[in-house]
């Protein structure tokens, strides 16, 4: 595994275990909308002093005109995971199951998609994956005795 992969994998999982972890402790009584919102608020305050680690390579009228409608994608797809984990939580599931589900349907979606959609190859050891997902997903939701 590249160092770089490596590197940047570890940064999502320690993000991942943060975002979960201080989701499930939103205020119970805090708006969703207002909370939605004040998240990408101080995101955004964060993500500013990140120019330093990644100048921009030209002018920021450059750096936005390769922007493209991937970037719509992508803030819809924040809002749906933010509100859907913070409902989740509400809604009582738990911290240890709510994640790893969403994250092994995911897993199988974006397999089938990847594959589909570009061209990526659909090995048996990755068929044995979704299979272990769907596993997975069998014995967290089942009932316990």
């Amino acid at each position: 595994m590249k160092t770089t992969f490596a590197l940047a994998l570890g940064i999502a999982i320690v993000g991942q275990v943060l975002y979960q972890v201080t989701q499930k402790t939103v205020h119970a009584e805090a708006h969703p909308v207002l909370a939605l919102i004040a998240f990408y608020l101080v995101a955004a305050v964060l993500s500013l002093p990140l120019f330093f680690l990644f100048p921009l390579q030209g002018s920021l009228a450059a750096g936005i005109g390769r922007l493209n409608v991937s970037v719509l994608g992508v803030a819809l797809s924040i809002v749906l995971i933010e509100l859907g984990f913070l409902l989740a939580y509400r809604s009582g599931g738990s911290l240890s199951t709510t994640y790893v589900l969403s994250a092994s349907v995911v897993a199988c979606v974006v397999l089938a998609l990847g594959a589909v959609f570009f061209k990526e190859t659909l090995t048996v050891s990755r068929l044995a994956g979704i299979g272990l997902c769907f596993s997975g997903i069998w014995l967290l939701t089942r009932p316990t005795a």
